[in-house]
């Protein structure tokens, strides 16, 4: 199916019907079959973040940068683990809780449309899957398989410095959308804090 996709897919590009410059990134969500209430519960470990890793070599460059000594791999090596709830008839789809509302074992449909609406790559993961984790993954599959879009837009969700700098590092320009301070009260907001380029960090007023 997928080298039919991509076939089909080609022979739209070639005909000059493809508008793969901007790209267009949302996860719906599908609800499966099984009963919401026949499920059973697990502990399982959290998936590591993709950028997690790299987060832990820019900190320790940045502390040998600053005359101090690197943290061990121990210090992030700590295992988390999570408790989920996992439907009995169908284990592959995850929990999928929208509001009070919506809750139900679901699959999401990751997928990214070009400007004429054109699906030019598509990851289907269990409904618990949160969207920001699969904005990298299908962004590759868009460069490797289609090309390399000048512009990426995706709603809120995928909202996060993560995201953010792998667009930037790809020379990729991310359309996404402005959202307020989720500072608490009482607390220092973004902005209150003042940047020494000199000594390259940020002073707490």
């Amino acid at each position: 199916m997928k080298q039919i996709f991509h076939c089909i897919l080609k022979e739209i590009a070639d005909k000059g019907l493809l508008g793969a410059d901007h790209v267009f990134i949302d996860s719906p969500h599908g609800k499966t079959g099984p009963n919401k209430r026949k499920f059973e519960k697990k502990i399982v470990r959290k998936e590591t973040r993709a950028y997690e890793a790299k987060l832990q070599e820019e900190l320790n460059q940045d502390r040998m940068d600053h005359g101090k000594k690197p943290f061990s791999p121990d210090k992030f090596e700590k295992e988390e683990v999570k408790e989920i709830k996992q439907s009995t008839t169908d284990p592959e789809s995850g929990y999928y809780v929208k509001d009070e509302r919506t809750k139900q074992f679901a699959y999401s449909f990751h997928a990214a449309a070009d400007r004429y609406g054109f699906i030019l790559g598509s990851i289907v993961t269990p409904g618990n899957v949160h969207d920001s984790h699969m904005l990298q993954p299908l962004v590759e599959k868009i460069m490797e398989k289609v090309k390399k879009p000048l512009a990426v837009a995706a709603d809120a969700a995928y909202k996060t410095p993560a995201i953010t700098k792998f667009l930037f590092d790809q020379e990729i320009q991310p359309a996404l959308p402005y959202t307020r301070p989720k500072t608490k009260d009482g607390f220092l907001r973004k902005h209150d804090y003042v940047y020494d380029e000199y000594y390259d960090c940020y002073l707490c007023p």
